[in-house]
């Protein structure tokens, strides 16, 4: 494993955490290249009841997402990702889960036909 560390600037992680106190419900994906954050999506889930009722999630009744950790959480699944992607799962106003995928690239080798993998 390597020793670099991705980097992650203070304003896109408040940015990356101003998208999570917006959506109700959908996911953030965030795609690491070279060590470096390179992209961030947002996918938002719109729910029929969710239109019906006012938006005001402080009285929703949600839990609050505790978001010290949930920065420290999305920091760490990103800390070593060279080449991958990090999906914060949102539900309900909170993050329930973050999925780390991590993509290893094989220079050296060539498959049959003297073509990469």
């Amino acid at each position: 494993m390597s020793s670099k560390k991705t980097t992650i600037t203070t304003a896109a992680l408040d940015q990356i955490m101003a998208i999570v106190k917006d959506i109700s419900h959908g996911n953030i994906t965030l795609m690491t290249q070279n060590f470096r954050l390179i992209q961030i999506e947002r996918n938002e889930k719109i729910r029929p009841y969710d239109l019906e009722k006012p938006v005001q999630k402080a009285e929703s009744g949600h839990e609050v997402c505790n978001y010290q950790a949930a920065r420290a959480g999305i920091l760490e699944a990103c800390r070593t990702l060279e080449y991958g992607q990090v999906v914060i799962v949102i539900k309900d106003g909170k993050i329930v889960q973050i999925d780390r995928t991590e993509k290893q690239r094989f220079p050296s080798l060539v498959g049959i036909n003297g073509d990469g993998i």
